[in-house]
């Protein structure tokens, strides 16, 4: 094995595990009437008023689910709603983490609430897209998807399809009006009317659709895991343009667009798994810019938008990114020591964003200095030690733990309790009055502050 090959094989990240077996064989809470969603917006573009957490934080509280907790936080009318894997949608009290009310369906929660009309309303993979009551979690109604699933990728093992452990998120709604859009497994971009579920409209694209949708100017942008970008008019449900990016159907290691577009005077700025980030024009989808220097690393953050920056998380290359906005160059990559899938809060002064290694980061916008990093009760407590103390990987342990692994569904069976144990974070943060509020893999939702 060459030194390239050999220095990469130590990071173990999801795009070179593939490719080696392949290979081997403030006030920032919602006021009444507002509505709240996944990064903020219907953009996507939230720079949270909150006064920022720059000292080591510590524990407000945190509250303990049956399942992962792949869902991001949403605050609305001093509540916190957030899903779980255990298939409850809940509801807590922001400032105490008491349980105000939870409700059950037929799957886990792997989408972000959208709080609006006085509903939230979520997508679960019991195939049915809920509205129910904000202030008592009552049903109002459902709408039935064609089913929810992860996308298959290629076994590199024994080149079946199966479901891709790294595909973590469904589609998160968003609303313009009295209509709601989101994405789903069955490759349709649905949008309906939120006072009764009816359907207005439906877009079929070439794929799943896990990606979250954002909307400006008229215009409802999404990704799906075909490698488009799908611009759509929010009214008609007619295609404006679609831009598509690198794909590989060969072994499927460099396909799908996972990440979520922001939009921000009139640009489109989103990542994809072929290991680059584009900047697009809104109305033609014609590219402005486009950045792949990432060390070959999946792009599945999304991207939090600055004055003059965009930050984004990476996957392979184990970085918390600042973008150019104009020219699309990088001022810096910080280093995250493992996968961040995590999409970053920011507010004026930090950044903040999760690990799967069990910490957030707390990151000064200016100069990508992490000025802290906290931990979950996973990390804390993990058995199966694949991260040191500073937070990389363990390679020899990894190999160890993984050497009688012959198929994908063990593999992904293996990643998944590791992730639970070490108290992933996939849920992307958001930051309220001095207080950041995220999800883990360990089961808990955590409330940190620097409040004395």
């Amino acid at each position: 094995m060459n030194n390239k090959l050999i220095r990469l094989s130590l990071f173990l990240t999801p795009v070179v595990v593939l490719l080696l077996f392949y290979s081997f064989k403030d006030e920032s809470a919602t006021a009444p009437g507002e509505s709240s969603m996944f990064l903020g917006k219907k953009e996507h573009t939230p720079e949270y008023k909150s006064v920022a957490v720059k000292k080591e934080p510590h524990l407000l509280w945190k509250f303990k689910t049956n399942g992962q907790v792949i869902s991001s936080p949403v605050i609305a009318d001093s509540l916190v709603y957030i899903g779980s894997n255990d298939k409850n949608l809940y509801a807590l009290d922001s400032s105490s983490g008491e349980l105000i009310w939870k409700y059950e369906t037929g799957g886990a929660i792997n989408s972000t609430p959208l709080i609006a009309d006085g509903k939230v309303m979520f997508l679960s993979y019991d195939g049915f897209f809920y509205a129910l009551d904000a202030a008592n979690g009552k049903l109002l109604w459902k709408f039935e998807t064609g089913g929810e699933s992860k996308f298959k990728v290629k076994d590199y093992f024994n080149g079946s399809f199966k479901p891709d452990f790294w595909d973590f998120y469904l589609s998160s709604a968003v609303v313009e009006g009295n209509t709601v859009y989101f994405g789903s497994s069955d490759t349709n971009i649905y949008a309906l009317d939120i006072k009764t579920g009816e359907k207005i409209w439906n877009y079929t694209a070439g794929g799943s659709i896990h990606s979250s949708p954002a909307i400006a100017e008229n215009s409802l942008v999404v990704g799906s895991w075909d490698g488009n970008i799908y611009c759509l008019d929010i009214t008609t449900g007619e295609e404006k343009w679609k831009y598509s990016t690198e794909k590989d159907l060969k072994s499927y290691i460099w396909l799908g667009v996972q990440a979520s577009p922001s939009i921000d005077n009139e640009v489109v700025y989103i990542g994809s798994r072929d290991a680059k980030f584009y900047a697009l024009e809104l109305e033609t989808g014609q590219p402005i810019w486009v950045q792949e220097d990432f060390n070959r690393s999946w792009m599945p953050s999304s991207a939090a938008i600055g004055k003059e920056n965009i930050y984004t998380g990476s996957s392979d290359s184990f970085s918390f990114y600042s973008i150019d906005k104009q020219t699309g160059a990088i001022n810096y990559a910080t280093k995250t020591n493992a996968y961040t899938f995590s999409s970053p809060a920011i507010d004026n002064e930090m950044a903040y964003i999760g690990s799967s290694n069990g910490r957030l980061y707390g990151i000064e916008l200016e100069s990508g200095d992490i000025k802290w990093h906290f931990k979950t009760g996973g990390i804390k407590s993990d058995t199966i030690r694949l991260f040191n103390e500073q937070g990389f990987m363990d390679v020899e342990r990894y190999r160890e733990l993984t050497k009688d692994i012959k198929d994908m569904p063990r593999l992904s069976a293996f990643m998944n309790e590791a992730f639970v144990n070490t108290g992933a974070i996939l849920s992307s943060p958001v930051i309220s009055n001095r207080v950041v509020y995220f999800g883990s893999s360990d089961g808990y939702v955590y409330a940190i502050t620097d409040k004395p």
